[in-house]
C-alpha cells in the first residue's frame, strides 16, 4: 500500500489479466514482465528454495500455522528455527539458513549501506483449503508503474502471471525483503544519524524506542495518537503491508534549530481501516515552543536510509543559519517543508512515499477527525500526561 507524492501525475493502468480465485483460471502465458534487475538478494530463487521446502509436510504445517497468525509478516529465520528438526539436512534449508544469518548479521553491524532481512507474508490466508490453491511469488525489481504483471509459481513451479493491480483471490505466498523487519532496524540507525547531525536528542536512545515511559522525575507532557485512518489507494497488493513511519519536527531553543524524530508505526497495515494505537508522537520538552509537525512516510521497497536522512538533513540545514532572526512559527513550517522538498523525485515512484503531513498541532490541544494537509490521513490526537513512577 502506497500514497504517490501529491506532485506526481495520476498512472492509469491497463489490466491484463484478471485475478483468479482457483487453478484453472491461471493464466499461463506471459504477458509483458518487467525483468528483475541484479539485488543483494536473489528472491527469486529463494522463493524455489522455499517452495522446496514447503513439499515437506511437517514443514509446510508449521510454516502455514505461522502465516496464518502473522502481524503482518513472519521472519524467515523464525520459519528456519521452528522447522529445523525437520529439514536441517536438505540443501535448500543450509541454503537459506545461511542468507538469512548473512543478511541479519549485516543488518546488526556497524551503518550498513543497505539493509535486507528475509520475511514472508500470505496474501487472503482465509481462502487456504490446500497447496493446490496456493501460489509463491515475490515483488518485482523497479519502477512500480511498469508492473503490469506479477511473476508467481506452484507448489509444482509452475509459472504463472498475476494482474499486478489487482488483487487475486486465491492464497499468495510472498516472499518479502524490505518489510516490517527491515523497517526496525532502518528506524534505528536512521535516528541514530540525526542524532550524530545534532538535530536531535537522546530521548529515544535512552527510552530504546519505548514511546510510553516517562524518564523524568516529574513525568512527561505528551500528545498522544489515539485513532487514525489511511484512505483508499490502488498500489500493487504484491507489496503487502504498509510500512508506515511518522517524521515528527519541531523548534527546539531559541536560536530556532530543528528536533527531528523518525518514529515507526508498525500497526499502520493497510488504508481504509481504523487503528486505534495508544501511541506517543510527541514529548513536549523537546521542544521550545507549544507546537510541532507530524509526517507520515511509507518505506516499501529498497532505498538507502543513509541518503535519505543525509538528503534530509541537508534539506534542513539548508535553512539553518537564515532564520534565527524569523518568528519561530515561520521557521517550524519551513523545516517540515524542507522535510518533504529534500527528497529526490525519484524516490517516490517505488521507494520511501510521501503520505500526509499535520502541520503545527499544538501542545495542550486534541484533535478529532483532523484531516492532514493532503487529505490522505485522518487522525484523533490528544494530550497526554505520563506520570513518573
Amino acid at each position: 500500500m502506497r500514497f504517490p507524492r501529491i506532485l506526481l501525475s495520476t498512472i492509469v493502468a491497463t489490466t491484463l489479466i484478471t485475478s483468479c480465485n482457483n487453478s484453472e483460471d491461471l493464466n499461463l502465458e506471459p504477458q509483458s514482465i518487467v525483468p528483475e534487475t541484479s539485488t543483494s538478494v536473489n528472491k527469486k530463487n529463494v522463493t524455489m528454495e522455499f517452495i522446496d521446502l514447503m513439499n515437506n509436510k511437517d514443514f509446510r504445517s508449521t510454516t502455514l500455522g505461522l502465516l496464518k497468525k502473522q502481524q503482518p509478516s513472519v521472519p524467515l529465520s523464525k520459519i528456519l528455527n521452528e522447522t529445523s528438526s525437520f529439514v536441517e539436512q536438505e540443501k535448500p534449508y543450509q541454503d537459506l539458513l545461511a542468507e538469512t544469518n548473512k543478511l541479519e548479521t549485516f543488518a546488526k553491524g556497524a551503518q550498513p549501506e543497505k539493509i535486507e532481512i528475509l520475511e514472508v507474508w500470505m496474501h487472503r490466508p482465509d481462502q487456504f483449503t490446500d497447496m493446490s490453491n496456493v501460489l509463491f511469488s515475490f515483488a518485482p525489481e523497479g519502477n512500480e508503474k511498469n508492473w503490469s504483471v506479477i511473476e508467481a509459481y506452484t507448489i509444482n513451479k509452475e509459472l504463472v502471471y498475476l494482474d499486478a493491480k489487482k488483487a487475486p483471490k486465491q492464497p499468495v505466498i510472498v516472499i518479502e525483503t524490505d518489510g516490517f523487519e527491515t523497517l526496525k532496524k532502518e528506524v534505528e540507525f536512521m535516528n541514530e544519524y540525526l542524532r550524530q547531525a545534532g538535530v536531535q536528542n537522546s530521548r529515544l536512545k535512552n527510552m530504546k524506542n519505548d514511546f510510553n515511559t516517562a524518564s523524568k522525575a516529574n513525568g512527561l507532557e505528551t500528545t498522544k495518537l489515539n485513532k487514525i485512518r489511511l484512505n483508499n489507494d490502488e498500489e500493487p497488493w504484491i507489496s503487502g503491508a504498509a510500512e508506515v513511519y511518522a517524521i515528527t519536527s519541531g523548534i527546539k531553543d531559541a536560536d530556532n534549530s530543528p528536533e527531528i524524530k523518525v518514529i515507526p508505526m508498525y500497526y499502520l497495515d493497510y488504508d481504509g481501516t481504523d487503528y486505534y494505537p495508544n501511541q506517543i508522537l510527541l514529548f513536549w520538552d523537546d521542544y521550545q515552543y507549544q507546537a510541532a509537525n507530524i509526517q507520515l512516510f511509507e518505506k516499501d521497497d529498497n532505498v538507502n536510509y543513509k541518503n535519505l536522512v543525509s538528503t534530509i538533513i541537508g534539506g534542513v540545514f539548508q535553512i539553518i543559519g537564515t532564520v534565527s532572526t524569523q518568528p519561530w512559527v515561520n521557521v517550524l513550517g519551513q523545516v517540515a517543508g524542507a522535510i518533504i522538498q529534500a527528497m529526490p523525485d525519484q524516490w517516490y515512484t517505488n521507494n520511501d512515499d510521501y503520505v500526509d503531513s499535520f502541520y503545527t498541532i499544538e501542545k495542550n490541544k486534541s484533535y478529532t477527525n483532523h484531516m492532514g494537509a493532503r487529505g490522505n490521513a485522518k487522525v484523533n490526537l490528544a494530550p497526554f500526561f505520563v506520570a513518573s513512577n
